[in-house]
Protein backbone atom coordinates (compact mmCIF):
# COMPACT_ATOMS: atom_id res chain seq x y z
CA UNK A 1 0.00 0.00 0.00
CA UNK A 2 2.79 2.46 0.90
CA UNK A 3 4.81 1.46 -2.06
CA UNK A 4 4.53 4.84 -4.82
CA UNK A 5 5.58 5.99 -7.88
CA UNK A 6 8.90 7.90 -6.42
CA UNK A 7 8.70 10.24 -9.74
CA UNK A 8 5.16 11.11 -9.21
CA UNK A 9 5.89 11.75 -5.48
CA UNK A 10 8.73 13.91 -6.34
CA UNK A 11 7.16 15.97 -8.58
CA UNK A 12 3.78 16.58 -6.19
CA UNK A 13 6.33 17.15 -4.03
CA UNK A 14 7.94 20.28 -6.30
CA UNK A 15 4.98 21.46 -7.20
CA UNK A 16 4.22 22.24 -3.77
CA UNK A 17 7.33 24.19 -2.90
CA UNK A 18 6.30 27.57 -4.83
CA UNK A 19 3.12 27.43 -2.75
CA UNK A 20 4.63 26.74 0.72
CA UNK A 21 4.90 30.06 1.83
CA UNK A 22 1.58 30.79 0.94
CA UNK A 23 0.01 27.78 3.73
CA UNK A 24 -1.65 30.63 5.87
CA UNK A 25 -4.21 31.96 3.16
CA UNK A 26 -7.00 30.71 3.21
CA UNK A 27 -8.78 31.05 -0.34
CA UNK A 28 -5.20 30.54 -2.12
CA UNK A 29 -4.55 27.26 0.08
CA UNK A 30 -8.09 26.24 -1.63
CA UNK A 31 -7.38 26.99 -5.20
CA UNK A 32 -3.84 25.38 -5.16
CA UNK A 33 -4.98 22.08 -3.91
CA UNK A 34 -7.64 22.11 -6.25
CA UNK A 35 -5.36 23.20 -9.28
CA UNK A 36 -3.40 20.70 -8.06
CA UNK A 37 -5.99 17.72 -8.96
CA UNK A 38 -7.84 19.09 -11.69
CA UNK A 39 -6.02 21.68 -13.49
CA UNK A 40 -3.97 19.59 -16.10
CA UNK A 41 -5.63 17.85 -18.84
CA UNK A 42 -2.64 15.39 -18.35
CA UNK A 43 -3.12 14.74 -14.84
CA UNK A 44 -5.19 12.01 -12.92
CA UNK A 45 -7.50 12.59 -9.88
CA UNK A 46 -6.60 11.04 -7.07
CA UNK A 47 -9.14 8.56 -5.20
CA UNK A 48 -8.47 6.25 -2.36
CA UNK A 49 -11.03 3.57 -1.33
CA UNK A 50 -10.37 2.28 1.43
CA UNK A 51 -12.08 -1.18 2.64
CA UNK A 52 -12.32 -3.41 5.93
CA UNK A 53 -14.71 -6.41 6.87
CA UNK A 54 -14.53 -5.37 9.86
CA UNK A 55 -15.00 -1.97 11.03
CA UNK A 56 -18.83 -2.59 10.94
CA UNK A 57 -20.82 -5.31 11.62
CA UNK A 58 -24.48 -6.50 10.45
CA UNK A 59 -26.62 -4.38 13.31
CA UNK A 60 -24.70 -1.31 12.46
CA UNK A 61 -22.40 -1.36 15.28
CA UNK A 62 -18.54 1.12 14.33
CA UNK A 63 -15.38 -0.28 15.69
CA UNK A 64 -14.09 3.28 16.38
CA UNK A 65 -10.58 2.47 16.67
CA UNK A 66 -10.68 0.55 12.94
CA UNK A 67 -12.36 3.41 11.54
CA UNK A 68 -9.76 6.04 12.92
CA UNK A 69 -7.10 3.82 11.29
CA UNK A 70 -8.66 4.12 7.72
CA UNK A 71 -9.14 7.71 7.52
CA UNK A 72 -5.30 7.97 8.92
CA UNK A 73 -4.43 5.64 5.87
CA UNK A 74 -6.72 6.92 3.53
CA UNK A 75 -5.33 10.27 4.14
CA UNK A 76 -1.72 9.54 3.78
CA UNK A 77 -2.55 7.69 0.75
CA UNK A 78 -4.18 10.37 -0.70
CA UNK A 79 -1.56 13.59 -0.05
CA UNK A 80 1.43 11.11 0.29
CA UNK A 81 2.72 12.87 3.45
CA UNK A 82 4.80 11.45 6.00
CA UNK A 83 2.37 11.75 9.17
CA UNK A 84 -1.33 12.53 9.56
CA UNK A 85 -0.96 15.45 10.63
CA UNK A 86 0.83 16.89 7.64
CA UNK A 87 -1.72 14.87 5.69
CA UNK A 88 -4.26 17.34 6.74
CA UNK A 89 -2.57 20.14 6.82
CA UNK A 90 -2.57 20.01 3.42
CA UNK A 91 -5.49 20.98 3.16
CA UNK A 92 -6.79 22.89 6.09
CA UNK A 93 -4.93 25.40 8.97
CA UNK A 94 -5.40 26.80 12.25
CA UNK A 95 -7.38 29.34 11.15
CA UNK A 96 -9.83 27.75 8.52
CA UNK A 97 -13.53 27.51 10.10
CA UNK A 98 -14.11 24.49 8.72
CA UNK A 99 -17.79 23.42 7.86
CA UNK A 100 -18.24 19.42 7.71
CA UNK A 101 -21.42 18.72 5.27
CA UNK A 102 -23.33 15.53 6.08
CA UNK A 103 -26.11 14.10 3.85
CA UNK A 104 -28.70 12.90 6.77
CA UNK A 105 -31.76 12.81 4.54
CA UNK A 106 -34.38 9.65 5.12
CA UNK A 107 -32.87 8.34 8.18
CA UNK A 108 -35.53 8.48 10.31
CA UNK A 109 -36.81 5.03 8.79
CA UNK A 110 -33.52 3.64 10.81
CA UNK A 111 -34.39 4.54 14.42
CA UNK A 112 -33.89 2.67 17.19
CA UNK A 113 -31.05 0.48 15.03
CA UNK A 114 -27.01 0.53 15.46
CA UNK A 115 -27.00 2.65 11.67
CA UNK A 116 -27.70 5.63 12.85
CA UNK A 117 -24.30 5.87 14.67
CA UNK A 118 -22.34 5.80 11.54
CA UNK A 119 -22.16 9.61 10.49
CA UNK A 120 -21.83 10.34 14.68
CA UNK A 121 -18.58 8.21 15.03
CA UNK A 122 -17.23 9.44 11.34
CA UNK A 123 -17.27 12.85 12.37
CA UNK A 124 -15.90 12.45 15.61
CA UNK A 125 -12.59 10.59 13.98
CA UNK A 126 -12.48 13.18 11.88
CA UNK A 127 -12.59 15.82 14.24
CA UNK A 128 -9.66 13.82 16.36
CA UNK A 129 -7.37 13.99 13.44
CA UNK A 130 -7.77 18.22 13.18
CA UNK A 131 -7.04 18.70 16.70
CA UNK A 132 -3.98 16.24 16.14
CA UNK A 133 -3.11 18.65 13.13
CA UNK A 134 -3.52 22.05 15.22
CA UNK A 135 -6.93 22.88 13.92
CA UNK A 136 -9.73 23.06 17.59
CA UNK A 137 -12.40 21.31 17.43
CA UNK A 138 -14.35 25.01 17.97
CA UNK A 139 -12.84 25.58 14.58
CA UNK A 140 -15.53 23.10 13.15
CA UNK A 141 -18.97 22.99 11.97
CA UNK A 142 -20.91 19.91 11.36
CA UNK A 143 -24.26 21.02 9.28
CA UNK A 144 -26.67 19.94 7.34
CA UNK A 145 -29.99 21.11 6.07
CA UNK A 146 -32.21 21.22 9.85
CA UNK A 147 -31.36 20.60 13.27
CA UNK A 148 -33.98 17.89 13.17
CA UNK A 149 -32.14 16.27 11.14
CA UNK A 150 -28.79 16.17 13.12
CA UNK A 151 -31.00 15.38 16.65
CA UNK A 152 -32.30 12.48 14.54
CA UNK A 153 -28.88 10.50 14.71
CA UNK A 154 -27.95 11.68 17.89
CA UNK A 155 -26.37 14.77 17.77
CA UNK A 156 -26.39 18.18 20.22
CA UNK A 157 -27.75 21.14 18.71
CA UNK A 158 -24.97 23.85 19.47
CA UNK A 159 -24.59 27.18 17.66
CA UNK A 160 -22.87 29.09 19.84
CA UNK A 161 -19.31 30.55 19.25
CA UNK A 162 -16.22 29.14 21.01
CA UNK A 163 -16.98 25.50 20.77
CA UNK A 164 -18.05 22.70 18.20
CA UNK A 165 -20.78 23.88 16.45
CA UNK A 166 -23.74 21.52 15.05
CA UNK A 167 -26.31 22.98 13.41
CA UNK A 168 -28.84 23.39 10.77
CA UNK A 169 -29.56 25.66 8.13
CA UNK A 170 -33.88 25.90 8.31
CA UNK A 171 -34.34 26.63 11.90
CA UNK A 172 -31.52 29.66 11.39
CA UNK A 173 -33.54 30.86 8.97
CA UNK A 174 -36.73 30.01 11.04
CA UNK A 175 -35.03 31.53 14.34
CA UNK A 176 -33.63 34.26 12.79
CA UNK A 177 -34.65 35.18 8.95
CA UNK A 178 -30.92 34.81 7.60
CA UNK A 179 -30.17 31.29 7.35
CA UNK A 180 -29.81 31.74 3.60
CA UNK A 181 -28.25 34.24 1.41
CA UNK A 182 -29.11 37.32 0.66
CA UNK A 183 -27.41 36.85 -2.60
CA UNK A 184 -29.19 35.41 -5.49
CA UNK A 185 -26.98 32.96 -7.38
CA UNK A 186 -27.97 32.10 -11.17
CA UNK A 187 -29.13 28.47 -11.82
CA UNK A 188 -29.75 27.95 -15.38
CA UNK A 189 -32.65 29.70 -16.10
CA UNK A 190 -33.32 29.49 -12.65
CA UNK A 191 -32.08 30.99 -9.19
CA UNK A 192 -31.12 30.11 -5.69
CA UNK A 193 -29.67 30.70 -1.99
CA UNK A 194 -27.03 29.21 -0.66
CA UNK A 195 -26.86 28.56 3.56
CA UNK A 196 -25.08 31.11 5.06
CA UNK A 197 -22.95 27.77 6.82
CA UNK A 198 -21.06 28.15 3.81
CA UNK A 199 -21.24 31.73 2.66
CA UNK A 200 -20.67 33.62 6.34
CA UNK A 201 -19.38 30.98 8.67
CA UNK A 202 -17.08 28.86 7.08
CA UNK A 203 -13.51 29.26 4.76
CA UNK A 204 -13.67 25.34 3.87
CA UNK A 205 -15.33 22.25 3.70
CA UNK A 206 -15.20 18.70 3.78
CA UNK A 207 -18.31 17.21 1.51
CA UNK A 208 -18.88 13.66 3.83
CA UNK A 209 -21.67 11.97 1.34
CA UNK A 210 -23.33 8.90 1.83
CA UNK A 211 -23.37 5.97 -0.51
CA UNK A 212 -27.00 5.38 -1.21
CA UNK A 213 -29.05 5.65 -4.44
CA UNK A 214 -31.68 8.44 -5.21
CA UNK A 215 -34.86 8.17 -7.83
CA UNK A 216 -33.64 10.76 -9.85
CA UNK A 217 -30.20 11.16 -10.21
CA UNK A 218 -29.29 7.81 -9.83
CA UNK A 219 -26.99 8.22 -6.90
CA UNK A 220 -26.64 10.66 -4.08
CA UNK A 221 -22.79 11.70 -3.70
CA UNK A 222 -21.01 14.73 -3.00
CA UNK A 223 -22.51 16.93 -5.94
CA UNK A 224 -25.86 15.67 -4.79
CA UNK A 225 -24.83 16.69 -1.87
CA UNK A 226 -24.89 20.40 -2.07
CA UNK A 227 -28.87 20.19 -2.60
CA UNK A 228 -28.70 20.86 1.15
CA UNK A 229 -27.51 23.55 0.73
CA UNK A 230 -29.80 25.95 -1.16
CA UNK A 231 -33.16 26.84 -0.04
CA UNK A 232 -34.77 25.31 -2.78
CA UNK A 233 -33.34 21.93 -3.87
CA UNK A 234 -37.13 20.76 -4.91
CA UNK A 235 -36.77 22.82 -8.25
CA UNK A 236 -33.69 21.29 -9.45
CA UNK A 237 -34.86 17.06 -9.17
CA UNK A 238 -36.02 16.76 -13.03
CA UNK A 239 -35.20 15.14 -15.15
CA UNK A 240 -32.50 13.55 -13.40
CA UNK A 241 -31.21 16.22 -11.57
CA UNK A 242 -30.09 18.44 -14.19
CA UNK A 243 -30.85 21.00 -17.15
CA UNK A 244 -30.27 23.15 -14.77
CA UNK A 245 -29.17 21.35 -11.96
CA UNK A 246 -26.32 19.33 -9.73
CA UNK A 247 -23.68 20.44 -12.07
CA UNK A 248 -24.44 23.98 -12.01
CA UNK A 249 -25.25 23.97 -8.59
CA UNK A 250 -21.77 22.72 -7.95
CA UNK A 251 -20.31 25.64 -10.10
CA UNK A 252 -21.62 28.46 -7.49
CA UNK A 253 -18.11 29.68 -6.89
CA UNK A 254 -18.32 30.19 -3.30
CA UNK A 255 -19.37 26.27 -3.15
CA UNK A 256 -16.53 25.21 -5.86
CA UNK A 257 -13.79 27.51 -3.86
CA UNK A 258 -14.40 26.58 -0.16
CA UNK A 259 -14.50 22.86 -0.75
CA UNK A 260 -11.02 21.57 -0.45
CA UNK A 261 -11.64 17.73 0.63
CA UNK A 262 -14.67 14.63 -0.37
CA UNK A 263 -15.14 11.95 2.15
CA UNK A 264 -17.63 9.62 1.14
CA UNK A 265 -19.17 7.55 4.51
CA UNK A 266 -19.48 4.54 2.62
CA UNK A 267 -19.80 2.47 6.14
CA UNK A 268 -23.29 1.86 4.80
CA UNK A 269 -24.38 1.27 1.44
CA UNK A 270 -28.12 1.80 0.02
CA UNK A 271 -28.48 -0.07 -3.21
CA UNK A 272 -32.10 0.66 -3.76
CA UNK A 273 -35.49 2.95 -3.24
CA UNK A 274 -32.72 6.01 -1.93
CA UNK A 275 -32.87 8.46 -0.94
CA UNK A 276 -34.91 6.92 2.13
CA UNK A 277 -32.88 4.47 3.83
CA UNK A 278 -35.10 1.02 3.86
CA UNK A 279 -33.49 -1.63 6.08
CA UNK A 280 -34.08 -4.29 3.56
CA UNK A 281 -32.19 -2.66 0.72
CA UNK A 282 -29.46 -1.61 2.84
CA UNK A 283 -25.69 -3.40 3.12
CA UNK A 284 -22.90 -3.14 5.63
CA UNK A 285 -20.03 -1.80 3.29
CA UNK A 286 -17.19 -1.00 5.30
CA UNK A 287 -16.04 1.89 2.97
CA UNK A 288 -14.58 5.53 3.03
CA UNK A 289 -13.68 6.87 -0.31
CA UNK A 290 -11.10 9.78 -0.46
CA UNK A 291 -10.50 12.66 -3.06
CA UNK A 292 -10.34 15.95 -3.98
CA UNK A 293 -12.07 15.80 -6.81
CA UNK A 294 -16.21 15.20 -6.47
CA UNK A 295 -16.89 13.98 -9.75
CA UNK A 296 -14.20 11.60 -9.41
CA UNK A 297 -14.88 10.51 -6.35
CA UNK A 298 -18.83 10.14 -7.07
CA UNK A 299 -18.03 8.26 -10.15
CA UNK A 300 -16.42 5.41 -7.53
CA UNK A 301 -19.03 5.51 -5.36
CA UNK A 302 -21.36 5.20 -8.40
CA UNK A 303 -19.46 1.90 -9.81
CA UNK A 304 -19.49 0.44 -5.61
CA UNK A 305 -23.25 0.66 -5.90
CA UNK A 306 -23.70 -0.53 -9.39
CA UNK A 307 -21.30 -3.65 -8.61
CA UNK A 308 -24.04 -4.42 -5.58
CA UNK A 309 -27.09 -3.76 -7.89
CA UNK A 310 -25.69 -6.40 -10.32
CA UNK A 311 -25.05 -9.05 -7.62
CA UNK A 312 -28.59 -8.70 -6.77
CA UNK A 313 -29.35 -8.96 -10.69
CA UNK A 314 -30.93 -5.26 -10.74
CA UNK A 315 -30.84 -3.20 -13.69
CA UNK A 316 -28.06 -0.62 -13.62
CA UNK A 317 -28.89 3.02 -12.10
CA UNK A 318 -26.69 4.09 -15.10
CA UNK A 319 -29.40 5.59 -17.26
CA UNK A 320 -30.40 7.76 -14.31
CA UNK A 321 -26.61 9.24 -13.71
CA UNK A 322 -26.38 12.04 -16.23
CA UNK A 323 -24.78 14.94 -14.03
CA UNK A 324 -21.01 13.02 -14.18
CA UNK A 325 -20.45 13.69 -17.27
CA UNK A 326 -22.30 17.30 -17.64
CA UNK A 327 -20.26 18.21 -14.30
CA UNK A 328 -17.31 17.14 -15.95
CA UNK A 329 -17.96 19.41 -18.94
CA UNK A 330 -17.93 22.25 -16.98
CA UNK A 331 -14.43 21.85 -15.44
CA UNK A 332 -15.63 20.22 -11.69
CA UNK A 333 -13.64 17.35 -12.01
CA UNK A 334 -13.65 13.92 -14.21
CA UNK A 335 -15.58 10.91 -14.55
CA UNK A 336 -13.42 9.29 -17.13
CA UNK A 337 -11.76 6.32 -15.06
CA UNK A 338 -9.23 6.46 -17.60
CA UNK A 339 -8.05 9.51 -15.62
CA UNK A 340 -8.52 8.35 -12.27
CA UNK A 341 -5.71 7.48 -10.23
CA UNK A 342 -8.03 4.74 -7.67
CA UNK A 343 -5.61 3.49 -5.06
CA UNK A 344 -7.75 0.30 -3.09
CA UNK A 345 -6.83 -0.15 0.43
CA UNK A 346 -7.60 -3.33 2.26
CA UNK A 347 -7.30 -2.96 6.40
Amino acid sequence: MKSKNLLRRDFIKKSAVGVTGLMFSRSLAAQVNMTQTLSSANSKSRVIHVHSDKVIDESGKINQALLQKMLDEAMLALTWKKSVAEAWQHYFTPYDIIGMKLNLNGFMYLQGTDFLTNYPVLTKVILNRLSKAGIPEQNAIIWDRSDQELTDLGYEIQKNKGALRIMGTVEQRRARGNGYSTETFSIGDKTTHVSNIITKHCTALINIPILKTHRNAGVTGSLKNHYGSIDNPYEFHSPSCVNPGIPEINSIPVIRNKQRLVICNGLIGLFDGGPRWQKEAMWAEGSLILGVDPVAVDTIMFDIIDKKRNEKNMESIAPRVKHLQLSEKLGLGTCDRDMIDLEKVEI
